[in-house]
């Protein structure tokens, strides 16, 4: 069913970018991209546009030049877990026993099979619990054991997600299990007072979730005041804390946020034994998480699935999120049959592989042969090393598998819809005329990046790749700088095209 949504999205970009533009004439030599190339006299730039139609360069500028991508990096996650999976993919959940029920007794442990699934969420496990109550089961008279054995655990190595073990300000640093939930985040909500000056209240998803103690010091103020929210986590002695700061004005409603966890799997585990509860059925055990053989579990009791791969990929790259990119790459990595335990490097070599396909594919012998570097699908890592021309050789390849690219194309933000702000500016013609994913990171230089497709006036396909990178000199490059450079340069080719 989404294979056809996707493809009716496709054809509505398709009448939308056609509808209403003249055939342009081909351009006999590549554009140049002025405002790229004067910011090449100070920064890193790596550009190139390519026609799909006869692979000839509309535009190039250190096409091969390898630097870092960022979140478009995301592109080749899409990519490769299409490839291994096809796009009306589910991952399973499940819960077994090697245990027998007796009456509404299970006489054993209860085990969670974590199944990779990236988009796991309070809601889906909410489900598992009330199929396993369906069965009758009231008490389990042992454990109830997380289970993350499909990749095993998995070590941080970033620096954002290893400092995100003892303290977390955000979401996108998470950690990593098959056994993962709410994207390795613990979800809250903050409600103000009923008059000023009186508390608010914190409420953890879902309520009464255990292993949490708050440090709130949020003030309720006057009805129409402005609201303002700083929150962090800390872990320390075996306890996380969440701390709380700011002001909320009476009636402001309720205000979430997600941060980090320490250990994906352990949160899992504290968020079931909560449902379970909540479902009415008495684990007599303990609480405890194991890496066992994905396969060697027993009977199966209660299973959900996922939506389907081509509807996950829709949010993973609209909001650029990093815990589904990653999760994605240690899944086509499990799936490849890599040794346990995965490390997200190791499992990266996919993505490297998938580059060298491609390159093949798109330029043969006239290429150089692919260097792309990965040791992340989501960009989060600073050691992913690729270049414009590498994008766009996937993009090409993609464009050429008709079972994956109406998935693929249609998970691609449009600019006029998109959630980004990066790209929300630019005319017409970049807002409605190219689909595109972006690349950003602050330290310890900028990065900007944006590669995808654009619609020609002749009905055809482009496909372009841009990286920025800053330099030693000059690390920090702005917005104008970056964002406004590459969309001058789009422009001026969708004009010409």
């Amino acid at each position: 069913m989404l294979l056809m949504l996707n493809r009716a999205r496709l054809t509505r970009v398709v009448v939308l970018f056609t509808g209403a533009l003249m055939a342009a004439p081909a351009l006999a030599a590549p554009m140049a991209l002025s405002n790229l190339a004067q910011l090449n006299r100070h920064a890193k730039v790596s550009a190139y546009v390519m026609k799909l139609a006869d692979r000839s360069t509309i535009a190039e500028l250190n096409g091969a030049q390898r630097l870092r991508p960022a979140s478009s990096s995301k592109l080749f996650a899409a990519s490769a877990a299409l490839q291994q999976f096809g796009p009306e993919h589910r991952f399973t959940s499940r819960f077994t026993s090697q245990a027998p029920i007796s009456g509404n007794t299970l006489r054993g442990d209860l085990v969670f099979v974590g199944g990779g699934d990236p988009a796991l969420d309070t809601p889906a496990l909410r489900t598992l619990v009330a199929r396993l109550s369906g069965r009758g089961i009231q008490t389990v008279a042992g454990d109830l054991v997380i289970d993350d054995g499909l990749f095993g655990p998995v070590p941080c190595l970033t620096q954002d997600r290893c400092a995100a073990q003892r303290r977390s300000s955000h979401a996108y640093s998470a950690p990593l299990s098959a056994a993962g939930v709410n994207f390795g985040t613990v979800n809250v909500t903050l409600y103000p007072g009923d008059a000023p000056g009186g508390p608010s209240r914190v409420v953890l998803q879902p309520a009464g979730l255990p292993g949490y103690q708050i440090d709130n010091r949020v003030d309720t103020v006057a009805r129409g005041g402005s609201a303002g929210v700083s929150a962090w986590r800390t872990y320390e002695a075996g306890v996380s804390t969440l701390h709380l700061r700011g002001k909320l004005p009476v009636g402001y409603g309720a205000y979430d946020f997600q941060r980090g966890v320490t250990g994906p799997a352990e949160e899992t585990a504290k968020m079931l034994s909560t449902l379970l509860s909540e479902a009415g059925i008495r684990v007599t055990g303990r609480v405890r998480t194991q890496s066992s053989d994905y396969d060697s579990h027993g009977a199966l009791l209660a299973e959900i699935q996922s939506d389907t791969l081509a509807e996950q990929l829709i949010p993973m790259l609209a909001y650029s999120n990093n815990y589904m990119a990653d999760t994605l790459t240690l899944d086509v990595a499990a799936d490849s049959g890599y040794n346990l335990p995965l490390t997200l490097p190791r499992a990266s070599q996919a993505l490297e592989a998938l580059a060298d396909r491609a390159d093949a594919f798109t330029f043969g012998s006239a290429g150089n042969g692919s260097s792309a570097a990965f040791t992340s699908g989501s960009g989060l890592s600073l050691e992913n090393d690729i270049s414009a021309r590498d994008l766009v050789a996937l993009l090409d390849y993609m464009y050429h598998q008709d079972a994956l690219f109406p998935a693929f194309y249609g998970a691609i933000p449009v600019p006029l819809s998109a959630p980004s702000r990066t790209l929300k500016q630019g005319n017409f013609d970049f807002q409605t005329r190219i689909v595109a994913k972006t690349g950003t990171l602050s330290e310890p230089v900028t990065v900007r990046a944006l590669a995808g497709y654009m619609r020609l006036s002749d009905g055809g396909f482009a496909a372009f790749g841009i990286l920025i990178n800053g330099t030693d000199d000059d690390p920090a490059l702005s917005y104008q700088q970056t964002v406004t450079a590459y969309q001058k340069d789009l422009e001026a080719i969708l004009a010409a095209y």
